[in-house]
């Protein structure tokens, strides 16, 4: 799952763990906006992670959320 494997990079040494543990409050996992895009899947705002993508389609693109996930977390935390 791409969240969870995500998490796991960020959180591979004490200062990524620290800056999670500080800065993300809540995540929201949703299918609200028609997306199937990884590179448009997530976002991260007011120490909220959303995810928002249509389950039934490129469903087998895992790693390209995954890496998507972890730039955006990287880039914001």
């Amino acid at each position: 799952m791409p969240l969870v494997e995500a998490l796991k990079s960020i959180s591979a040494d004490d200062m990524g763990a620290e800056a999670l543990k500080e800065s993300v409050k809540k995540i929201v996992i949703k299918n609200a906006s028609d997306c199937s895009s990884a590179g448009r899947w997530a976002t991260f705002e007011g120490g909220g992670i959303t995810l928002d993508h249509k389950p039934t389609t490129n469903v087998d693109h895992v790693q390209d959320r995954t890496d998507n996930l972890v730039k955006l977390l990287e880039d914001n935390l």
